[in-house]
């Protein structure tokens, strides 16, 4: 399944600099925890494994370099490391592009739910009353709800649940039918991994990519982004193939991509900036 690896060429000083990795080693998925480990220290880059509570409080890490280039690596660090004055330079992440709406904005009609709109979570609850379904999910990538199809009551039931304000920004958009998804590795605007993730509403990461997916993700990913690294994740629905969402990078999974060579893209690029 080819791609386009983003190009390593760094000079000899920059090939000798190891990229620290803070990587949350509770964040659910120990597999992956392990197949990044091994494939950071194979490259010869240093990875610092942390234990995340719920307190937005990040453990000391003695052995980690004030200048050394990092990167965080788990969910808990989105909310944490724009806090921290060490860790913030190893996220990728803006929540103002990291929106639905940015995502119509940059990617236009190539947006699967084209027909969304944005509204407080107040207007989709009264817009869901006499028996109406739509598919919601927030505006922002707060994740505070899955999104899904609801009606007025299993809207109501999983808000309140999460403690959701009425305020909330929220997408309202008619539901489809989603045949399968796939995530795309971003680095400076070139695709550099891939793989299925879902299935007819299945988890599903052991099926090919399409080249039709692959070409029309790489051609997003020139048009606009909403960082310099960051995953694209897209669908196909009938004959149509869009943009889902885009996701923070630092937060991903990465199913069944070839992990050593996407941290491999992110390592050139984080270096490169040096």
């Amino acid at each position: 399944m080819p791609v386009n690896v983003w190009p390593c060429r760094l000079d000899q000083r920059h090939r000798m600099t190891p990229v620290h990795w803070i990587i949350q080693e509770n964040q659910g998925d120990s597999t992956a925890v392990r197949r990044i480990v091994q494939a950071l220290e194979s490259d010869s880059h240093v990875p610092h494994l942390v234990w995340l509570n719920k307190n937005l409080d990040v453990p000391l890490i003695p052995d980690l370099p004030d200048d050394a280039p990092i990167v965080c690596h788990g969910q808990g660090f989105v909310t944490r490391a724009p806090h921290h004055p060490r860790l913030k330079a190893g996220l990728f992440f803006d929540p103002e592009t990291f929106r639905w709406e940015a995502f119509r904005s940059g990617w236009g009609g190539a947006v699967l739910s084209s027909d969304g709109r944005v509204m407080a979570l107040s207007a989709a609850r009264d817009f869901l009353q006499n028996g109406a379904t739509a598919f919601v999910r927030p505006d922002s990538d707060s994740k505070v709800f899955e999104g899904a199809v609801y009606d007025a009551f299993r809207l109501e039931a999983v808000t309140k649940q999460s403690a959701v304000p009425s305020a909330t920004p929220v997408v309202v958009a008619s539901p489809l039918n989603i045949e399968a998804e796939w995530r795309f590795f971003v680095v400076n605007r070139e695709i550099v991994g891939c793989s299925e993730y879902r299935r007819w509403g299945r988890p599903s990461s052991e099926g090919s990519v399409p080249h039709m997916a692959i070409d029309f993700a790489a051609d997003l990913a020139l048009r606009w982004s909403p960082a310099d690294v960051y995953c694209l994740d897209l669908a196909a629905s009938g004959d149509r193939l869009g943009v889902v969402e885009a996701n923070c990078f630092n937060a991903s999974r990465f199913y069944s991509a070839v992990i050593e060579r996407v941290l491999r893209a992110v390592n050139t690029y984080v270096l490169s900036r040096q």
